[in-house]
């Protein structure tokens, strides 16, 4: 088959939604995974913009891919773009509905809206990550164990005013 044949069959299975962008330019999980890396380390020294723009491409030539979502979402978190950030942990875990980071990121976001969905992606975050493999599985984990001992404080002090 020759180059043009070839690129045509991308384009069409792209259209027919079974190819990503990324897919049809040929990218590898290898090479998403570094461009990925450095919009990590831009992230890290706080050159959000920079890393926005890293994941904004990533997640323009791969919708499904839930890590890149994931991370994007994580920018806007920081640049807070609260309602973009909440939109990227969603799509993210429509694809991967054990993904830590964006169960406790969305779960930390929702509740501080005073959204009580926001316990279960936390509980949800916990279980997607039980032995802390990830900062984000031990910031959820933690903030769990601090709401049901608020919980519990809570029961008490009712207890004792109602005796």
């Amino acid at each position: 088959m020759d180059l043009q044949t070839e690129l045509k069959q991308r384009l069409k299975s792209f259209v027919r939604g079974e190819m990503t962008w990324a897919e049809v330019e040929g990218m590898t999980w290898e090479n998403a995974k570094a461009i990925a890396q450095v919009g990590c380390d831009l992230a890290a020294a706080g050159r959000l913009e920079e890393a926005r723009v890293i994941f904004e491409g990533l997640v323009a030539g791969n919708p499904k891919d839930s890590a890149s979502r994931a991370a994007l979402g994580t920018v806007y978190q920081k640049l807070g773009r609260t309602e973009e950030a909440i939109a990227e942990y969603s799509a993210a875990l429509e694809h991967d509905p054990k993904n830590a980071v964006a169960l406790a990121n969305r779960g930390e976001l929702r509740l501080r809206a005073a959204d009580r969905a926001g316990f279960t992606d936390l509980a949800n975050a916990v279980d997607a990550d039980p032995d802390g493999e990830t900062s984000a599985g031990r910031r959820a984990k933690g903030l769990v164990k601090a709401i049901a001992m608020m919980a519990v404080d809570a029961a008490k002090s009712r207890e004792s005013g109602s005796s």
